[in-house]
């Protein structure tokens, strides 16, 4: 069960996101994962998904995990996740390119 310290956290990584503080890059791997570049901020945010849920990994830059949570655990991770993810894949800009051809 999630605190309501790791709830802030999420929210915080959220708002760090939307602000567009955190770059996110898309991993090289078959899952849905996305990381956070190490040199933007003290720690690294990995988000990623499965078959049954959705995950954020935070370590810090020697490793060590800070915080981990599951869709499971909150409802936050879902909406962050789907932040990353849109982030990531620019979404903003194809849809103006779209807009512009119109």
């Amino acid at each position: 069960m999630p605190t309501s310290k790791d709830d802030s956290q999420l929210r915080y990584i959220l708002k760090l996101t939307r602000f567009g503080v955190l770059t996110w890059k898309r991993t090289a791997d078959r899952n849905e994962t996305f990381t956070t570049t190490p040199f933007q901020v003290n720690f690294v945010a990995t988000a990623w998904e499965d078959s049954l849920r959705r995950y954020l990994r935070i370590q810090n830059v020697d490793g060590k995990i800070l915080a981990l949570a599951t869709s499971a655990d909150t409802d936050v991770l879902d909406t962050l996740f789907a932040e990353v993810k849109r982030r990531a894949f620019d979404v903003n800009r194809a849809i103006a390119g779209i807009v512009r051809l119109s």
